[in-house]
């Protein structure tokens, strides 16, 4: 029956490998986490306020992230 014990702990441990993927910083369950929090608290900007703040080079910018949320 020893073999039992050691199957159960090598499944656990190979199991536990892949949680820094899952769960670890910019792993999957983080990032989804992330988007949604973004979609719940993001201000939709109209075209000319987009335009205004995000337009161009400017997507990426803080100004962009504050203003519009993207």
């Amino acid at each position: 029956m020893r073999w039992l014990q050691v199957a159960a702990g090598t499944l656990a441990a190979l199991s536990l490998t892949g949680c820094p993927s899952e769960f670890g910083k910019d792993g999957r369950v983080n990032r989804a986490t992330k988007k949604d929090m973004l979609e719940l608290v993001r201000h939709h900007c109209d075209k000319d306020e987009y335009e205004r703040y995000c337009g161009g080079y400017k997507k990426d910018t803080q100004m962009c992230r504050d203003h519009c949320g993207e």
